[in-house]
């Protein structure tokens, strides 16, 4: 088994939380699915990486994967985590090259959120960011985007605005309402300072070591697998969207607007994939689809998703149908605390999420708790 991730005294230990994101694989699940299901230097795909827990532990792991994602903060998250530039005096230099390039407009609020969220002098440094970075194709740019993304909004003293949610960004109005009702100001902050302690903390042990093992794309995962020419893979390892409760473009959508792919208050649109049941059943269909077209014959799939009815059912009929003659099981996994997904949309009363899976030859993770699917 690979050392344990999670320590802040090693390089992985510090990468491995990079990038807070909503309903995340906890890291030491994903080594252990990793480590028992597939053999050293197996390859893994993740459709739905979010900020790419699955392709970093491969990768630390001594395996390779390729993990994918629609929405650009998840794939810039997971791209820095699993690739950030190496050389810390080099990024720390791109962090100082943004001072003198303000200008007077960029410290003024374009609405009462930003007013309220980020104090003038934040304001403009994030706005000279966004419009200096050219974070899509270089990768100083893109790490130093990253570290601005993870601490963009998040608690007092722990992040650069006023109090909000750190891995979901909550509705603009209700926002200014709390802050308003509590007279609370946003902290000020100089930026340079506060991103250039954070950059040397995450750097102090280096990075990991096998960098580009893994290798993370954006866009639909559907279309992705269509144009995929690599290898195939030894483990579909994934969590799919849970229908109802996520969307990218809500969850994400102060990051959206920092990375210039959103507009500076959110339009609330519905996904249909996330929002229609029919809509969701055909895209995880096609999925999947794509994904078992490149699995190895006698590939692990392990998927894990919420046990709501609808999801659950939706993914097991799919698992079914794509996979008649395969041995399957099913588990469930209750959270023992409150959960991420309980501060929103989540009851207190709910299943949990339940786990799928086809393991092949690999017995040895089948035991009690997992029930045969007939």
């Amino acid at each position: 088994m690979s050392l344990p991730i999670g320590k802040y005294g090693s390089a992985s230990g510090r990468w491995s939380g990079f990038g807070p994101y909503y309903a995340m694989f906890p890291v030491q699940f994903a080594q252990q699915v990793i480590d028992t299901m597939t053999p050293k230097g197996g390859h893994i795909l993740d459709p739905f990486c979010g900020r790419g827990t699955a392709p970093f532990v491969a990768q630390t792991s001594g395996r390779s994967a390729l993990g994918i994602d629609i929405n650009p903060v998840a794939w810039l998250f997971a791209e820095v985590k699993t690739l950030p530039e190496s050389n810390v005096v080099k990024l720390l230099q791109r962090l100082e090259d943004l001072r003198g390039k303000g200008r007077p407009r960029d410290t003024q609020p374009e609405n009462e959120f930003q007013h309220w969220a980020w104090s003038p002098g934040v304001l403009g440094f994030l706005n000279t960011a966004r419009r200096d970075l050219d974070w899509r194709k270089n990768i100083t740019a893109r790490t130093l985007m990253g570290f601005i993304l993870v601490n963009l909004h998040g608690r007092l003293n722990d992040s650069i605005s006023n109090q909000m949610q750190k891995s979901r960004a909550m509705g603009p109005d209700y926002a200014v309402r709390w802050w308003k009702k509590r007279r609370m100001r946003p902290p000020e902050v100089d930026p340079y300072t506060y991103f250039r302690k954070r950059i040397q903390w995450r750097y102090a042990h280096g990075v990991i070591k096998d960098r580009g093992a893994s290798k993370i794309l954006q866009g639909d995962a559907a279309k992705v697998l269509s144009g995929y020419k690599g290898k195939d893979f030894d483990l579909l390892f994934t969590s799919p969207p849970y229908f109802g409760i996520t969307n990218y473009r809500q969850d994400s959508w102060i990051r959206l607007w920092m990375l210039g792919e959103g507009p500076p208050l959110p339009d609330w649109k519905k996904d249909p994939r996330d929002s229609r049941q029919a809509s969701y059943r055909h895209m995880l269909c096609e999925v999947l689809s794509k994904a078992k077209k490149r699995l190895k014959p006698n590939g692990v799939v392990w998927l894990r998703t919420d046990a709501r009815t609808f999801t659950k059912h939706t993914t097991l009929h799919l698992v079914r149908e794509l996979w008649p003659n395969r041995k399957r099981f099913m588990r469930y996994d209750r959270p023992r605390e409150r959960t991420q997904t309980a501060h929103f949309n989540d009851v207190s009363t709910s299943p949990g999420e339940v786990d799928f899976l086809m393991p092949g030859n690999r017995r040895r993770n089948i035991d009690a708790a997992w029930t045969r699917l007939e």
